[in-house]
């Protein structure tokens, strides 16, 4: 199981990531900066603002399973 800081982490999303969804989208790696990176980022950030409600949705699929 993947560490941060020594706590176990249940999610993660590197560079490397959305480098690879840019390829997906057709959108040359050149194309992603580090200030469209940080963009990227911060959308990300505000989007999953909501992650505690994902989170439980979670749990209870897995209980139910």
């Amino acid at each position: 199981m993947p560490e941060e800081n020594g706590k176990e982490v249940v999610f993660i999303l590197t560079r490397e990531d959305v480098l690879e969804c840019a390829s997906e989208m057709g959108i040359p790696q050149e194309a992603i900066t580090d200030d469209v990176f940080y963009q990227v980022k911060k959308g990300v950030e505000w989007g999953l603002e909501c992650w505690s409600e994902v989170m439980k949705e979670a749990i209870n699929m897995a209980l139910k399973s």
